[in-house]
């Protein structure tokens, strides 16, 4: 099976229906779905209530006339405002067992403490920060995702420059709390922003960057594997390298049950 067909498949799988699919164009966009679709299958397979949503956050159903999930394309950019209504990107949105309801974006910029704003391929954010951005009229979010995943759809090994630039990216969105009175914002302190959150602790910022990398989940996925050298920068900066990422291989089942398990035991 191809990793388009893989695609097709697991968006009408989740949807219940035959759903009709607008992917991006541009290299690597196919790759970042199949991953984001495969993640959504194995929390459905699990047990988790999952659907795709509509760019205004309607909720798409199998019975509905309009069944399009449409992928993020162009220039990288925020979460659009619902009063643009659905011609924007979808998302897949999930539920766990306990309740707790959260979203999976594809191609959104986060913003960091520099101000500058970065593309996250894959993220993993709580479902308030989507429903804030689009009810206030689009925009980025301040801060981490509680998933973040860099796409590489190249044939080359990944390289230690590769590696740094996402440890200097996810630096750069992580909120700790020494940073939070500089950004005036009152306490509870939270990881990531808008949204009231509740002072949740899974969600409250940490005291150190050590804390923070171990209390998300970051991957690099990509369909080569890695030289030496970037592999030894893994560990220490808690960032997983998941090689040879295609259809049917052992690696792209673990790299999605890592995923999955990390989320259905880190997201209360």
């Amino acid at each position: 099976m191809t990793m388009l067909s893989e695609v097709r498949t697991a968006l009408s799988q989740v949807l219940g229906a035959s759903s009709v699919l607008r992917r991006a164009a541009g290299r690597g966009r196919l790759f970042e779905l199949f991953i984001l679709t495969g993640i959504a299958t194995r929390l459905r397979n699990h047990g988790c209530d999952v659907w795709l949503q509509r760019s205004d956050g309607s909720r798409i159903y199998s019975g509905d006339s309009d069944r399009r999930f449409v992928q993020r394309g162009g220039a990288p950019s925020g979460m659009p405002s619902a009063a643009q209504g659905t011609v924007n990107a979808s998302v897949i949105a999930f539920r766990t067992a306990s309740g707790s309801q959260w979203e999976i974006w594809n191609g959104i910029q986060f913003q960091g403490r520099s101000g500058a704003t970065h593309e996250i391929d894959i993220a993993v954010v709580p479902a308030q920060i989507g429903n804030d951005l689009r009810t206030s009229g689009g925009g980025v979010p301040f801060g981490r995702p509680r998933v973040a995943i860099e796409c590489k759809d190249v044939g080359t090994a990944g390289t230690v420059d590769e590696m740094r630039a996402l440890v200097a990216r996810l630096y750069d969105l992580t909120i700790l709390q020494g940073h939070q009175p500089h950004f005036n914002f009152n306490p509870p302190y939270q990881a990531i922003y808008p949204g009231n959150l509740g002072g949740h602790s899974f969600h409250s910022s940490r005291f150190r960057y050590w804390d923070e990398n171990r209390h998300t989940m970051n991957a690099l996925a990509r369909r080569a594997g890695f030289s030496a050298g970037s592999v030894a920068l893994t560990s220490y900066y808690a960032i997983e390298p998941h090689g040879r990422i295609r259809v049917g291989s052992s690696e792209t089942d673990a790299l999605l049950d890592a995923v999955r398990d990390w989320i259905v035991s880190r997201c209360p």
